[in-house]
């Protein structure tokens, strides 16, 4: 048996005269001695023509080569590997069938994967099996995984908005020859891509037409209708590929759309450089602000309920049930600590006093506004907010009384919380069923069950 590299991404193996096309997976020996050699070849590659047909290209068996497993198929004269790196909005084109079959199949394949993917001669696409090539790229060797998988593909997504994704990547860079989320790896890069954390396409490509930077910006960090479906894809390639995207304007346009873009590019990088921040060492400064406010609330605390009459003084249950929602949406502790016996509702009071000093700091870093409140921000008909700043407060509170005293309160809380950029704000609904023990001074809350849901329907 003969074995000749064709490129780095193929063999050539020939017995007498017998030729295969073999794909080295980089999968040692002894990793592979546990994979389910059946199901791999149950899952074949794909054979896609210049015309759109399509056929199975199988798998025959495996042999080891230069320490690793290469898996071998059918003989194709002349493949060569994707370059993605310089590949045009031809190949898109070109590439859009192959995502097709295999979203059809449901290939478990989620995004470009490099290796995977060779061009046939004359046109058309030759897809390694893709069980084996993710089989292949969980061991994938870390100084090459992000050139051949990580730079084209999202950490979570799977099937045809993963595909979306890659199509983004390959776009963004067709158009900039540059990488959207800044050339970082890793985790750094997995943070990026989940917030959305990437400039304008303007700043490098300023005569973009808006809708295309808006459907590429989508693909690459979802919108209000998720990312765009192949059929979109297919639309969109066609008329870029038709008519172009860049609008004629002129020199001082030009240099007007890269200034704002510019602007918007160091606001991301500058709320990403801050959250950082907060994640390495924020914390010190919240401990040291919490710790300063716990002290004053310890000597402070006994002295103000020792000679003051709590607010909720003469009010009834559901009186009180009120203020204290109301005080939510105040940010107001200290009557927060007037409706609540001890130990009960501290989730309450800790996320209060953390969102108002959180903020508070990030007012002083990032020159903020104040928190919009929920029931504004709604009844004017959502209104864009300034970056970074998300609505808060209580809205659409319901109380009833119950039959045995008790008393529901259903309503929607909305806090400040990290959402990828272009993301519309999101309440939570929230039931929560109040139990009350009247004081010496005043009825108090004295028991809190509470359910809520993870998003509005």
């Amino acid at each position: 048996m003969n074995i000749t590299w064709i490129d780095a991404g193929a063999l050539e193996v020939t017995d007498g005269e017998d030729k295969k096309l073999g794909f080295p997976t980089g999968i040692p020996p002894r990793r592979f001695a546990s994979a389910d050699t059946v199901a791999v070849k149950r899952y074949e590659g794909i054979l896609l023509n210049a015309s759109g047909e399509a056929e199975s290209w199988p798998l025959f068996r495996f042999i080891e080569h230069e320490g690793s497993i290469a898996a071998l198929g059918p003989w194709q004269e002349g493949t060569k590997p994707f370059d993605a790196s310089e590949a045009d909005i031809a190949d898109l084109l070109e590439l859009l069938p192959a995502l097709r079959i295999l979203k059809t199949q449901s290939f478990p394949l989620n995004g470009l994967y490099l290796p995977a993917f060779r061009r046939l001669p004359g046109g058309g696409w030759l897809v390694f099996p893709p069980l084996l090539a993710s089989f292949a790229r969980e061991i994938h060797p870390e100084d090459k995984n992000h050139a051949d998988w990580e730079l084209w593909t999202h950490p979570d997504l799977t099937g045809e908005e993963a595909w979306s994704f890659s199509l983004g990547i390959l776009s963004w860079r067709i158009l900039t020859k540059e990488d959207p989320f800044g050339d970082e790896t890793g985790e750094s890069r997995r943070e990026r891509i989940r917030k959305g954390f990437i400039p304008p396409i303007e700043t490098e490509v300023p005569a973009i037409n808006p809708e295309a930077s808006l459907f590429i910006r989508s693909a690459l960090c979802g919108g209000t209708d998720g990312r765009p479906a192949l059929d979109d894809w297919e639309h969109f390639l066609k008329k870029w590929s038709e008519n172009g995207l860049l609008l004629e304007l002129s020199e001082p346009e030009l240099e007007q759309r890269r200034s704002q873009a510019l602007r918007k590019a160091e606001e991301s990088n500058r709320r990403l450089r801050l959250r950082r921040w907060f994640r390495r060492s924020g914390w010190k400064l919240i401990s040291i602000i919490g710790g300063i406010a716990a002290f004053a609330a310890v000597v402070s605390g006994p002295i103000k309920h020792a000679l003051e009459i709590p607010v909720t003084s003469g009010m009834q249950p559901l009186e009180v049930a009120e203020a204290y929602y109301k005080a939510i949406d105040d940010l107001d502790l200290e009557t927060m600590d007037d409706c609540l016996a001890k130990k009960v509702g501290k989730e309450d009071t800790r996320l209060v006093e953390m969102v108002f000093v959180t903020h508070k700091v990030r007012q002083g870093y990032e020159h903020l506004g104040d928190l919009p409140r929920a029931s504004e921000w709604l009844a004017a008909g959502k209104p864009e907010l300034q970056q970074g700043i998300r609505p808060w407060g209580i809205t659409d509170l319901r109380l009833t009384e119950m039959k045995d005293g008790r008393i529901e309160a259903r309503y929607q809380l909305w806090a400040p919380q990290e959402t990828a950029e272009g993301m519309e704000p999101e309440g939570i609904p929230r039931t929560d069923i109040l139990t009350f023990t009247e004081g010496r001074r005043s009825w108090e809350i004295s028991g809190m069950e509470r359910s809520q849901s993870k998003v509005i329907e």
